[in-house]
Order: C-alpha cells, then structure tokens, then sequence
C-alpha cells in the first residue's frame, strides 16, 4: 500500500522545474522594462527623445499583467508537475502490485485496495494529461511572452534611433527655417519701403527737374557771358597793339596818362575783364583737374607718400582720379555706411563709379581694371555685422579685366575669417540691372538691386539694397553674415614687376 499523500515540494525540487524560472526570467524583465519606461525626463531635452514612452508603458503594463496571470497559474502548474513526476512511479508500483495480485491471489480485501489503486492512478493519470496540456500552453504563451519582450525592445531602439535622427536634423531645420523668416521680414520690410520710395522718387524726380532747368539756365548765361568775356578781350589786345609806345621817361608817360583818357578807360575795362574771368574760373573748380598733367600723379595711394584722405591719382592711361587713400597705402574702391548712396545702377554708372570717396561709393569698373591691369594688385575686404562684430577677407591676387571681356574678376589666395565667399564668383563677369552677365536662372542685379559678379545671387554682394541685400556668405556656420558695413580696398604687392 502506497500512502495517501505525497511528497510533492520535495519531488519539485529533485526535479528542477525549468518552468518557473522562465516565468521568473520574464517578470524580471518586464519589471526592468517598466522601470525604464516609467523614468519621467526632467530636461526639456530629454521629452523629446521619450515622448513615444507612453503607449511603449501601456503595452509593457499589459505584458506585465499577463505575466502575472502566468506566475499565479505557475504555482498550480508546479503542483501538477510534480504529480506528473508521481503517476509515473506510482505506475510503476501499480505493475508491481498486480503483479504481486495474481501471484499470490489475495482476499477481498486486496481486491479492493487494488481497485482504489487503480482509481487513484486513473485519477492521477487524468490529472497528468490536463498538465500536460497546461504546461504546452504555457510553454507556447512563455514562446510568445519573449517574442513580445524581444519585439519591444527593438521597437524602443527604432524608436530611440528615429528621434536621435529627427534630434540630429533639428538644428539644421531651425536654421532653414530662421533663414526663411528672415527672408520673409526682408521682403515683407521691402514692399513696405516701395511705397515711400516710389513718393520719395517722384519728389526727387520734380526737384531735380528744377535743378537740371536751374542749372541749364545758369549753364547757358556762363556761356553767354564767357563769349562777351573772349570778344572783349580780343577787343583790348587790339586797342592795346593800337596804343603801343615805347620806353619815354617816367615823367612823361605820367604826363602821357594824364592826358589820355581813352588808355586810362581801357586799363580799367582790361581790369573788370580780369575779374569776370576769374569769377567763372572759380565757378568751374573741376576744370583744373583736366589741365594737371597726369604723367606727374601717382599711380596708386601707394605712391602718393601721404596719409588717410582725398588724393589725386593716374593709374595707367586715361584721366586723374580723385581716391580715398587709406593707412599701408591701400586705395579704397568701395564703401557702404549708410545707405544714403543708391546702388542700383546701370552699366554706365558701375563702369565710370559714382558716389563720393569720403562716404558711399564706387570707384567705378574702369578705374578698377586701370588700378588692377598689371596684375601686381591685393585686395583687402573689411565688414561688420549687425551685431558689431568685425570680419576680414584678404586675397593675395585680385584684377578685374577690361571692358571687352565685362570686367571679368579674378581672384586667389585667401585668408581672413569671414570665409573664401568671391571664390563662388571667380572669373564672373559684372552685372548691372541693364547687363545681365550672371549664370542663375534669374536676374541677380535686378533682383537684389546692385552690380556685381553673380554667380547664382549668393554667396557676396556687397552692392545690394542697404540693410537687406548686402551680405557675405559664412561657410564655416552655413549661414550669411548680415553686413551693416563694407570696405573694399586694393594695394600693389611688394616686390611685383608686373605682367600681362
């Protein structure tokens, strides 16, 4: 007779129930996996990167939950494991018994301990196939428990990965789009300033209508006057001839004066003639210019041997011109301040320069390839920011060729901090909203309202609209410096002889 109970935490142990530890394994997990989930972030940072963490915890809850139920059924299915581990040794001894049973045929009373026997083992074999089947679906729902862990935790990588990518990109993003806002604040300030331009244009227009009448009025009586000043000189050379005389004592030319009125009467229309004709000379300050010889002027403000200010200079062959020399003989050959020089101009314009050497201007394309022709010149760009900062640009060799070629540029051998931009328009011709010489789609110089060597409308312009289009492209920061003023300056190179 076997007793009526059994060992079974004992058998348990002896047989290692894999089961359960599983069951552990996978609590442990989700217990991790929730904890990890659960961490709120405390930097405005971090949120981004976990704001997926939400229905990520929801899941994980319900995967949580199932193991639960599992760990509750695994204390049953413990028990019934151990029972399966008895209906084999209880079967054991069933054989033995009956064996026993017929060899020896005993009274009723064997009879019917054998047929309790064999209920209890019917019993237990039933209860065997149940956990059989309970331990194959709970194998099978363990199987799809570390499948699920497995799933999620790669979900979490993608999805750690996707943000890190998004997280990446961000910065670039806010930079489009800060420079499309700035775009956007450039023309919307744009159309509101067309308005007042046009009604500034149209006075401007009305009172230079009045200047040029003025001045073509006042032109006319200089001339008028000029011509009666010729004719009557011509007239007292031919009085003077008339009245020659020669060397008398000066007694008797005083006598001689005395008694000639007609003499005395010319002498003073030679001196009011004198007067009048220094008047109109002072009237024409420029005509001075035009009468210095130019083989007498220096070339450049390298060889003026002065210091900071207006000068005169005669680079190669053509008219003196009138430069602003500054410090280390550099000449300067552009300057924006303030915007009071307009800079959308034509062709004409840029070719002979305009504006004024001590303020805004623009040497002119000519002069320029005059200054540069030899290819013994450098030039040095000098800017500041809106923001106050200063930036440099120096290239070792720069020249801008002649009128036949469109005052192409060249320039190499950069240094500075504020980026190669002109390496972007080298050996680009100059365009004027006249001459469109640029390689874009659109029209540059038009668009941005100066000349200059377009390549695509980017990268530098240094003639545009004041306070919006003068900028200079910054590569190490991928962004436009926002230029509030600009110097250009040129200087020969020490020890250059020159070539063609």
């Amino acid at each position: 007779m076997f007793p009526a109970r059994f060992c079974l935490t004992t058998s348990c142990k002896r047989g290692k129930c894999h089961l359960y530890q599983q069951v552990q394994d996978s609590e442990e997990t989700n217990n991790e996996l929730s904890a990890m989930l659960a961490a709120t972030p405390s930097a405005p940072g971090e949120e981004r990167k976990y704001r997926h963490q939400r229905l990520l915890q929801k899941q994980v809850q319900e995967v949580h939950s199932s193991a639960k139920k599992l760990t509750s059924s695994q204390a049953r299915l413990q028990h019934q494991a151990c029972l399966h581990l008895q209906v084999h040794r209880l079967e054991k001894q069933v054989k033995t018994l009956l064996h026993s049973d017929h060899r020896n045929s005993a009274g009723p009373d064997d009879g019917t301990a054998t047929r309790e026997l064999r209920e209890r083992v019917s019993n237990l074999e039933s209860s065997s196939r149940l956990s059989a089947r309970s331990l194959f679906n709970m194998s099978r729902q363990l199987v799809a428990l570390d499948k699920l862990h497995l799933s999620l935790l790669q979900l979490l990588e993608s999805v750690e990965s996707l943000e890190n990518k998004v997280d990446r990109g961000l910065p670039d993003l806010q930079r489009e789009i800060s420079k499309m806002e700035f775009g956007r604040a450039q023309i919307t300030s744009t159309s509101a300033l067309l308005k007042e331009e046009v009604e500034n244009q149209r006075a401007s227009v009305k009172a230079l209508s009045v200047g040029v009448s003025a001045l073509q009025e006042k032109t006319d009586k200089d001339h008028s006057r000029l011509s009666e000043v010729q004719e009557q000189l011509k007239n007292l050379s031919s009085s003077l001839q008339d009245h020659k005389v020669q060397a008398v004592p000066v007694a008797q030319v005083v006598a001689l004066v005395s008694s000639n009125d007609t003499l005395t009467s010319l002498v003073q229309d030679l001196s009011k003639v004198q007067s009048e004709y220094r008047d109109i000379v002072s009237r024409l300050p420029h005509v001075y210019i035009l009468l210095i010889p130019c083989r007498l002027l220096p070339a450049d403000c390298g060889s003026t041997g002065g210091g900071r200010g207006l000068s005169l200079i005669a680079p190669g062959p053509g008219g003196p011109l009138v430069a602003w020399c500054a410090e280390e003989g550099w000449t300067v050959v552009q300057r924006r301040v303030d915007g009071s020089q307009e800079f959308n101009r034509n062709w004409s314009d840029y070719q002979t320069g305009f504006g004024s050497p001590a303020g805004e201007f623009w040497l002119g394309n000519e002069p320029l390839h005059r200054l540069t022709s030899d290819n013994c010149s450098q030039l040095r760009v000098d800017l500041q920011d809106i923001y106050g900062k200063r930036w440099r640009a120096e290239y070792s060799e720069f020249s801008v060729s002649g009128d036949h070629d469109g005052y192409r540029l060249h320039v190499t051998g950069y240094r500075g901090n504020a980026s190669d931009a002109l390496d972007y328009q080298n050996r680009m011709q100059f365009s004027a909203i006249d001459s469109d010489r640029d390689i874009s789609n659109t029209h540059c110089a038009a668009n941005y309202e100066g000349g200059w060597w377009f390549s695509h409308c980017q990268h530098a312009n240094l003639n545009g609209r004041y306070n919006l289009g003068l900028t200079w492209f910054d590569a190490a920061k991928n962004e436009w410096i926002a230029v509030a003023w600009s110097e250009m300056k040129v200087r020969r190179r020490e020890g250059c002889e020159g070539r063609t």
